[in-house]
């Protein structure tokens, strides 16, 4: 090998690395059982953030999110679509809270998971998303079991400290 071609190859290395880098995101959640005498319904906060440092100042970020996890036996995915802005928390970090019912009495319904991809617009215009991995319809999961703690509330705070979500990029083509 060349001194010119192993230059060129740690360069390669170097900006595959960096890029990989730049971008950061975590999501805690906690939930609550409302009702302590009469189980009714739990309901989740997830707080989603997200950081990359290659961004310009101007860009915006929005959470496309969905909810899944079983409906009378059926695996569900991308329940209860939503899109919501996410502000900027921090210098190139932005963070968004979502809550949503995860399960109640009186319907088979249980979310065990939160599937998401972050929507970024540059301050051209242009828009790409991020989903962790190069497949056509593929997205980031948290996963809500990791909730352990979910602690009754008879007036419908949220009460604990919130706990990291394990995240898995999901490829589907």
């Amino acid at each position: 090998m060349t001194s010119a071609v192993r230059n060129v190859l740690a360069l390669a290395l170097f900006f595959a690395s960096t890029s990989a880098v730049a971008i950061e995101q975590w999501a805690d959640g906690r939930a609550v059982l409302h009702s302590c005498v009469y189980a009714s319904s739990y309901e989740a906060e997830i707080r989603m953030s997200y950081r990359n440092y290659t961004l310009p100042w101007g860009t915006s970020v929005y959470l496309i999110h969905g909810w899944g996890g079983l409906d009378n036996g059926v695996a569900i995915e991308w329940d209860n679509t939503q899109t919501v802005s996410a502000p900027a928390s921090a210098p190139w970090t932005w963070t968004v809270t979502v809550r949503n019912t995860i399960s109640n009495r009186t319907t088979p319904k249980w979310y065990e998971h939160f599937d998401y991809v972050w929507k970024v617009v540059l301050p051209n215009g242009t828009e790409f998303y991020e989903k962790g991995n190069g497949s056509t319809y593929g997205y980031y999961s948290a996963n809500l079991l990791d909730i352990t703690n979910r602690p009754c509330t008879s007036n419908g705070t949220f009460i604990g400290t919130p706990f990291a979500l394990t995240i898995t990029s999901i490829e589907k083509w």
